[in-house]
């Protein structure tokens, strides 16, 4: 009697699991270049470049009117209850462990995301990856290798940028709807206090664990395009979708763990 996998498993579990195999199998795949220090750094920092460099003014766009908006909320409430020396120390407090990260990673994974697959997507039905295996080219080693590297470098290092211009922002306009009641040293006197060495070392983690997150999901996406045109273009749409899923999930499951 031969019995296979798909008769133990239902049929709309099929596609999900195939698809948790194929991020598992290239992400071993990955960590055992990795480990060999298997690595085209000159790949690795063009990439750092073109997707970690080039992503500077729309994250500082989007966490910086983040900023904003949080802190005309959190100003306009404390001004009501006589809590303006608080302001800055919840403004970090939530940029720091929530909004940086996520945000960044957010934008990141719209920006970055869809051009890992859709560069990849087009290698793969223009036939250019099996050409890489014809010579004796790992396309993993290759094409996912530099880009997972540069991500898990890029991603935690613009949290930390786009956490301090929030910060910065949310200072400016607390300024302005207080009056000029909150000045600098008011604003960031309790920040030391609310934000610890820990919430920012779990943030440097979260970001990790997102850019490797963007990186095998868009990375999957385009390795395994098919159909041509329209299958590019559903790889670039299922890897912004998916990876801003698993960002998303990945933030609740690590909030559990770090704080």
């Amino acid at each position: 009697m031969n019995e296979r996998l798909e008769d133990f498993i239902p049929e709309w579990l099929i596609g999900p699991v195939e698809y948790v195999g194929k991020v598992g199998v290239m992400f071993a795949t990955t960590i055992y270049y990795l480990a060999r220090l298997a690595v085209d750094w000159r790949l690795t920092i063009f990439q750092m470049s073109n997707m970690g460099i080039n992503s500077i003014p729309i994250v500082f766009l989007v966490v910086g009117f983040t900023g904003m908006m949080l802190s005309l909320q959190i100003t306009t409430q404390a001004m009501r209850f006589g809590t303006l020396h608080f302001v800055g120390g919840g403004i970090a407090y939530v940029m720091v462990r929530e909004l940086g990260p996520m945000l960044t990673a957010v934008v990141m994974a719209g920006r970055v995301g869809s051009s890992i697959a859709s560069e990849l997507g087009t290698m793969k039905v223009t036939d250019q990856i099996d050409a890489l295996r014809s010579l004796a080219t790992n396309p993993v080693q290759y094409l996912v290798v530099p880009r997972m590297t540069a991500l898990f470098i890029m991603i935690p290092v613009l949290s930390v940028l786009a956490c301090l211009e929030g910060i910065m922002a949310g200072y400016w306009i607390a300024n302005l709807v207080s009056g000029g009641s909150i000045e600098w040293a008011s604003y960031y006197k309790f920040i030391p206090e609310f934000v610890e060495t820990s919430d920012v070392t779990a943030a440097l983690i979260k970001s990790g664990v997102f850019a490797v997150a963007i990186s095998l999901v868009g990375c999957v996406e385009g390795m395994f395009t098919t159909g041509g045109a329209f299958g590019v273009g559903r790889a670039t749409t299922n890897a912004v979708v998916y990876g801003m899923v698993a960002i998303f999930a990945l933030n609740y499951v690590l909030d559990l763990m770090l704080f």
